[in-house]
């Protein structure tokens, strides 16, 4: 998948997609029900979080495919609050949208990502721990997630 992913140069075109697949819902958004509104609620809410983190990182950002790398430990923006804050927005308006779009090939496909940003997370905890000792388990302790 990975492989594929750089391949093809679709880390930026799935920000996107995820992005105009949402307002598509917000837009065409008729029958207000509970649940549909929690979707739109928790979809907008990570995709807040999420260009948020992107704007926030600017240049340290990459894709997020492959092997770990950092450039510099961001510290500020949405990172003073939260580790991981792409991760979980992506993995928010994916929830979101599965509420929204309740197909059980989209929800299977989406809960895939999911599983793998949570995986992602633990690969790049255990790569900043290593690279950055204390200054990463001080910037653990000081964040919410």
């Amino acid at each position: 998948m990975e492989y594929l992913i750089k391949k093809l140069h679709l880390g930026h075109s799935i920000s996107v997609a995820l992005t105009v697949v949402s307002i598509y819902f917000w837009v065409t958004f008729q029958n207000p029900t509970f649940l549909r509104t929690t979707g739109i609620a928790i979809n907008s809410i990570g995709l807040l979080v999420w260009w948020s983190a992107r704007l926030t990182l600017g240049k340290n950002w990459s894709t997020g495919f492959g092997k770990p790398h950092i450039k510099q430990l961001v510290r500020h923006g949405i990172y003073s609050k939260i580790s991981h804050p792409l991760y979980w927005g992506i993995n928010l308006t994916l929830v979101g949208l599965c509420i929204l779009y309740p197909r059980s090939w989209f929800v299977m496909f989406s809960m895939i990502l999911v599983v793998y940003f949570l995986y992602r997370m633990r690969v790049e905890n255990r790569y900043l721990l290593e690279k950055l000792g204390n200054e990463y388990q001080n910037y653990k302790k000081e964040t919410w997630i």
